[in-house]
């Protein structure tokens, strides 16, 4: 029997399209790439899962629409009560594991909902426990790949608040000057939920060589993110030969206990992510393929499952 590694993902966009696009949690799989069953089938573990407000809705229902995703959590944690729980302190990690629960740990992408500094205890207390300053553009905060600026006074103010209450900084979609401002002033461990290696595709939102050995340096992880765009450059459509790459090279630069992968499904369409993956039970090909290429057992557990969750566990409090 072929085994079935633990995985831990570390992105995806759960609560934005069951309320944007009134998907179905519990229906199957296709054309939905994450449903319950799926989680299950490919025996995710942990999951950050995120508040994304889409560009659509901003600015006028930013705070409506946050507050709406944060309900749908809440609604799953009491319909799907005795598969999924809300993570929020390390004995909740713990409990999760032990009653062999899909934990979910709040990922903000983009403080855009995140009206003033002190607003972040609010969402805090609402379960905020991972956090984005920007998405691809710029807001109060920080920029993202589409504009040069650096962190605002709010966004240096908004850190020394993540410091206080152990909020986890994911660096994956700052642009180049706020990774490197954020990183001056952060006090914890950070991630890069969902980034590739620039040296390997050359894309606004991979790291650089510098940025990847940052990371690392501080005992953080990088998740590898399947949107094709990201994983290569030429128009034929990624392979699990190319998510491999972007691994392998981690490993090299990095080493192996600072490779993850935060899968960004439901990101973008089907047709977006590698041949392969199709649903999120198929992130199993990943774990698989790197056993075939002489991966060790516990190597390729730390990169699915272990990795990601020593930071977030040493983060919580």
């Amino acid at each position: 029997m072929r085994r079935k590694f633990p995985i831990f993902d570390g992105h995806q966009d759960i609560a934005f399209h069951l309320s944007y696009f009134r998907r179905d949690f519990v229906a199957p799989e296709i054309p939905c790439m994450i449903t319950l069953p799926g989680l299950k089938k490919g025996n995710i573990k942990f999951i950050l899962n995120t508040i994304f407000v889409h560009p659509k809705l901003r600015p006028e229902k930013t705070v409506e629409n946050a507050n709406l995703q944060f309900q749908v959590y809440e609604d799953i944690y009491t319909e799907f009560g005795s598969e999924i729980m809300k993570i929020e302190d390390k004995k909740d990690l713990d409990t999760a594991i032990n009653d062999n629960k899909i934990g979910f740990i709040t990922l903000m992408e983009g403080a855009d909902p995140i009206e003033q500094p002190d607003d972040l205890y609010k969402y805090y207390n609402k379960g905020l426990r991972v956090l984005g300053l920007a998405w691809n553009n710029k807001n109060e905060y920080a920029s993202g790949p589409a504009t040069k600026d650096g962190l605002s006074e709010k966004g240096k103010e908004i850190i020394q608040i993540m410091n206080e209450l152990n909020i986890t900084l994911d660096l994956s979609h700052l642009n180049e000057k706020c990774f490197w401002q954020s990183l001056e002033s952060y006090n914890h461990t950070p991630l890069a939920t969902h980034s590739n290696v620039r040296k390997l595709t050359d894309h606004p939102r991979n790291l650089y060589d510098e940025q990847l050995k940052e990371i690392s340096k501080r005992g953080g992880v990088i998740g590898i993110v399947l949107y094709n765009n990201f994983l290569k450059t030429t128009d034929d459509r990624p392979t699990l030969e190319d998510i491999y790459k972007h691994i392998d090279y981690m490993l090299n630069l990095c080493g192996e206990d600072h490779v993850g992968i935060g899968s960004d499904l439901d990101g973008a369409e089907i047709k977006d992510f590698p041949k392969e993956i199709r649903t999120i039970a198929n992130l199993q090909k990943i774990p698989e393929y790197l056993s075939k290429k002489g991966y060790s057992d516990d190597l390729v557990k730390k990169i699915s499952h272990d990795n990601f969750l020593r930071v977030i566990r040493y983060n919580l409090n």
